[in-house]
């Protein structure tokens, strides 16, 4: 995502739509506004500087209001814009005012004023005719979008698409059907989204617009990824990077896209790269502050799926300092986040890190983002390492509270918090139900996903569930127990993402609009809107897609309610041993064991060495991957 005033799509995981027309007075002004800002922000001054006339100078104002909305300072857009319409209306030109009116609507929703931001774009519709109006009307549509109210933007937008055409105004038609295509993959019709998509691209390249055109191809493979079709994703990712190239254009949301199809596809190292060389490719044309936060920001995640939590750490601590820089709370507070994370990673708990990791609670809490419960988790393991256990407790209890409900993302933080408040207080029935519940809800939700950008969180999670699992088996003295969070274990960690949607049809479709759901909440999000009915769409199509998952795929969920080997199929795997032996070597608190199975038993050996892997959990707090998993080994 970018700053939050950036345009509509213009963010990763977002799809790409100019709003501005060209208007009356100086034409250019309005588009440069949106493709060199700086140059159109000093042509506009020029323009007033010369005592232009009431449309000359309204259309200048319009111009720097939207270089001003796009690029962060929101309030004073609004004063442009305001200042802008006043002088459409003195001049008479109910034509000009309706345009500001739509550009000043747009402004307000990004601010966070959505009931003025509506009404400001009600009356720049009232006021608008012909062509004029189909503009008026993506505008409008796009912004209904952003809010949630999916079947009120797809009527404004289906509206626009016509008096568009009706106009021959190609350009902007083919503008409308992007937008279209959005609204379509919100409601699971991939097919239509795909069908505009390649209609605007004919459209955009027919009228010589060929960055607008390379656009196209960015969002085909952004459905392609909402789908689940990694390798089509990469493949339209890769074009339009070779046709930015030789435009001589940087895409900086392009990488941030491309760093997630490769982390889906479980290549955190190659989108770390990716991430690093867009970063260097942007310093070297001085491109836009805002976007080298981001790709920071992308860079430091990927870092930390990739393992490599020093790296993440420089970067994530780097992006911080410039969201501070340039006053955009939502993404500083995820950026330190990132940091709190990486920190974990790279060095042992210290007072320092519980503070900032405490701050970055209190951060994500002011602006009501969902990933609150993660920096709870993160502030009560460094307490629990640097024996504040109060403060730990309290931590782990408050991400905890949301285990029951929620997105199962979530509902799978809350159990891993549980499990470790169990354990904290020796509580070893709790410790293993929530290691039990956790896993279940995270095996649910990767057979109901597959591949995603949270896949290596999700992996890193319920590897620490099985760990938990695994010592309490070792603690009881157990083998056959230990074997089952064994399995339980590599059946985590050892995972591979599918690269391809699911077969049936209905259940892409379904996947592919909560995935989109859950892109448009994060944008939602940072620009501080009201979010309760995206929320909603959100639960309602996690519910849709599970119900679906089940019927076409089976019940893959594990008995929670079961005990010992039973629970993890641990008779069936000594079944199939026959007279072969297998041993399995695991890392628990940094000493490897041997299990011995065979004959229908289980039986332990002692530890065979310290571990010195960069993963050891014998800290106790560490979030990349606790453990090595276990490694097996089958003999005659």
């Amino acid at each position: 995502m970018s700053c939050p005033a950036a345009r509509f799509g213009r963010r990763s995981r977002g799809m790409a739509v100019r709003f501005e027309s060209a208007g009356d007075g100086p034409a250019e002004l309005l588009p440069l506004a949106l493709s060199r800002p700086n140059e159109a922000l000093a042509r506009a001054r020029t323009v007033l500087a010369g005592e232009p006339g009431l449309l000359d100078a309204s259309v200048a104002r319009q111009a720097i209001g939207i270089v001003f909305r796009e690029y962060g300072d929101i309030d004073a857009a609004i004063g442009e814009l305001r200042i802008a319409r006043r002088l459409a209306r003195r001049a008479g030109s109910t034509s000009r005012e309706a345009d500001v009116l739509a550009t000043l609507g747009v402004a307000l929703v990004f601010a966070g004023r959505t009931r003025s931001g509506r009404n400001t774009l009600d009356a720049a519709v009232r006021q608008s005719v012909g062509n004029l109006r189909g503009r008026t009307l993506l505008r409008r549509g796009g912004a209904l979008l952003l809010l949630g109210h999916h079947r009120e933007a797809l009527e404004d937008l289906n509206s626009a698409v016509v008096a568009l055409r009706l106009a021959d105004d190609q350009i902007w038609e083919a503008r409308a059907l992007q937008e279209r295509a959005v609204s379509y993959l919100a409601s699971g019709s991939a097919r239509r989204a795909v069908a505009d998509l390649r209609r605007a691209e004919d459209l955009f390249a027919a009228n010589g617009q060929e960055l607008e055109s390379a656009e196209t191809i960015v969002n085909r493979g952004l459905v392609a990824l909402r789908l689940g079709d990694l390798p089509e994703a990469l493949t339209c990712f890769d074009e339009a990077a070779q046709r930015f190239q030789r435009l001589g254009a940087s895409e900086p949301d392009l990488s941030i896209h491309r760093c997630a199809a490769l982390t889906a596809a479980g290549l955190a190292q190659d989108a770390m790269h990716e991430a690093d060389a867009a970063i260097s490719q942007l310093d070297e044309i001085h491109g836009r502050p805002t976007k080298r936060a981001e790709l920071l920001l992308a860079a430091a995640r990927c870092a930390l799926a990739a393992g490599q939590p020093t790296t993440a750490l420089a970067r994530a601590s780097e992006a911080r300092r410039l969201f501070d820089r340039q006053g955009r709370r939502w993404w500083r507070a995820h950026a330190r986040l990132a940091q709190v994370n990486a920190g974990m990673g790279a060095g042992p708990a210290t007072a320092a890190l519980l503070r900032d990791a405490q701050r970055c609670v209190q951060e994500l809490a002011d602006v009501s983002s969902p990933d609150e419960p993660l920096a709870r988790l993160a502030a009560g393991r460094v307490a629990m390492a640097l024996g504040r256990t109060t403060v730990a407790y309290e931590h782990l209890a408050a991400a905890a509270a949301g285990r029951r409900r929620g997105p199962a993302l979530s509902r799978a933080v809350a159990w891993l918090a549980e499990a470790l408040r169990a354990e904290a207080v020796d509580d070893p029935r709790r410790l293993i139900n929530a290691c039990r519940r956790g896993l279940d809800v995270i095996d649910e939700y990767r057979s109901m996903l597959g591949s995603s950008e949270l896949r290596a969180q999700t992996t890193a999670h319920g590897a620490e569930l099985a760990n938990l699992g695994l010592q309490h088996a070792l603690r009881l003295g157990r083998p056959e127990l230990m074997l089952a969070w064994s399995e339980r274990w590599r059946a985590v960690a050892l995972a591979v993402p599918p690269v391809r949607p699911p077969e049936d049809e209905g259940l892409q479709a379904d996947l592919a609009a909560m995935r989109n759901v859950s892109s448009r909440l994060s944008v939602a999000n940072s620009l501080g809107l009201r979010t309760a009915p995206l929320q909603h769409e959100q639960q309602r199509l996690e519910q849709a897609v599970r119900a679906r998952a089940l019927r076409t795929l089976g019940d893959s969920r594990r008995d929670a309610s079961g005990a010992g080997s039973r629970a993890f199929g641990v008779s069936g795997l000594l079944d199939e041993l026959g007279d072969d032996r297998l041993l399995e070597l695991v890392d628990i608190g940094g000493a490897l064991h041997v299990l011995v199975c065979g004959h229908g038993r289980v039986r332990p050996s002692r530890p065979l060495a310290r571990s010195d892997s960069p993963g050891s959990c014998s800290d106790g707090w560490r979030t990349d991957h606790p453990c090595r998993p276990p490694l097996r080994l089958t003999t005659g």
